[in-house]
């Protein structure tokens, strides 16, 4: 009898210990899902007050927003969810309550080539060149017996503020989109967020194309790609780069890299480029 006793308050004391902790960890959960929501919301309802998108209300749990306006038509809505997407650091956004519900996903079908005559496919025009970065070496070098070295490739460009290789990373940044849609998804985000620090840290200016599969319905091409590019400026816009730096270009269904006549083709076509100068 006399061993029992320490053995069972032992027990017990891990016991309370063990409680302590997982309390002490869901608090620190909630106190950090708090931060982000508080942090975030002032954030949406500016953005939405500067797109002058008006009754229409936000709110946040984490890193997730939630729409509503009772008085808010289904183009207010999805305009609003549209910029919400667009903010740094939100991971989507959803439409509850009053207006009209999310419309479903437009899903276009490709009609099958005609078996006797095939379908043109159009060449896609090579990727844009990777322009250098500005040369830090006069035209015309000044007479000296010992030349100049060479910069070397990670040198850093004064008039930009980015090197060669980050240069290139961003020139080489492809967004996607799925069909029918002009938001942006939670991968197209994650890499997004890989070069918005290179821009917002530099001078450079930088034009985003947008772009759209084929078929597409008729006279909504330029206009559908240009809603992509400008779903790609506004996130870049959140995350520091200044507007007066970025151009919105929408190119319709020009230069594809893919084949619309097959799915895999026309998902590389529904995309946003982005090229720096």
């Amino acid at each position: 009898m006399a061993d029992t006793q320490p053995t069972t308050t032992r027990k017990i004391g891990t016991a309370v210990t063990a409680v302590l902790l997982g309390g002490t960890v869901v608090a620190g959960a909630l106190v950090g899902q708090n931060t982000n929501a508080n942090s975030l919301e002032p954030t949406a309802v500016k953005a939405l007050q500067s797109a002058g998108i008006t009754g229409v209300d936000v709110s946040f749990k984490g890193r997730e927003a939630y729409l509503t306006g009772q008085g808010a038509t289904d183009a207010q809505l999805q305009q609003a969810k549209q910029v919400v997407e667009g903010i740094y650091g939100v991971r989507w956004a959803t439409i509850s309550g009053g207006g009209g519900a999310t419309p479903p996903t437009m899903t276009l079908q490709p009609s099958p080539p005609p078996t006797d005559t095939p379908t043109a496919t159009a060449t896609p025009e090579p990727a844009p060149s990777t322009p250098e970065p500005t040369s830090i070496e006069p035209s015309t070098p000044a007479p000296s017996e010992t030349p100049a070295p060479a910069p070397s490739e990670t040198s850093t460009a004064p008039t930009t503020g980015l090197t060669a290789d980050q240069v290139s990373q961003i020139n080489n940044t492809v967004v996607t989109f799925a069909n029918g849609s002009y938001s942006l998804s939670a991968a197209a985000k994650q890499t997004l967020d890989a070069v918005v620090p290179l821009l917002a840290q530099s001078s450079v200016n930088v034009t985003i194309d947008g772009y759209v599969s084929l078929p597409h319905p008729a006279g909504q091409e330029t206009a559908d790609s240009t809603r992509r590019a400008q779903a790609v400026a506004n996130y870049l816009e959140a995350g520091g780069v200044d507007a007066s730096r970025i151009t919105v270009v929408g190119d319709g269904s020009a230069n594809p890299v893919g084949d619309n006549a097959t799915y895999a083709g026309q998902a590389a076509n529904r995309r946003a480029t982005l090229t720096v100068s």
